[in-house]
């Protein structure tokens, strides 16, 4: 992975112990954002690391509007941090344009959408 992130990105950590054990980055896509290079390092892998950091991230991920493009294995993982799959039809370009480059160049990957559930109508 590269070492710097490009500016504009917003950074997000998880430490343990003053040690870095997984990161992510938000990074902006015109209006929209992409969560991008989530990562745990090997030997905390399975620890709940991953979901925690998204847990964390729930309440600005509803502030904004958030796509990602998880391997397809990892379904679950991001369902369970509120991502819905979406159908391409129904993102912006921009997303849309990634999201095929990826998928052509042979990522097993599947496209979703940050979606917290909607407070019940009164």
């Amino acid at each position: 992975m590269r070492a710097q992130a490009p500016k504009g990105d917003l950074i997000y950590v998880a430490m343990l112990n003053q040690r870095l054990v997984a990161a992510l980055r938000l990074h902006p896509v015109n209006s929209a954002y992409l969560l991008r290079s989530m990562c745990v390092s090997a030997e905390h892998r399975h620890q709940g690391i991953g979901s925690a950091l998204l847990t964390y991230l729930q309440s600005p991920l509803e502030q904004i509007e958030c796509y990602s493009f998880p391997f397809s294995h990892l379904l679950d993982f991001y369902a369970r941090a509120q991502f819905q799959i979406c159908e391409a039809a129904t993102v912006p370009q921009s997303i849309y344009d990634k999201y095929h480059r990826y998928r052509d160049n042979g990522k097993k990957i599947i496209l979703m959408k940050h979606q917290p559930p909607q407070a019940p109508k009164e």
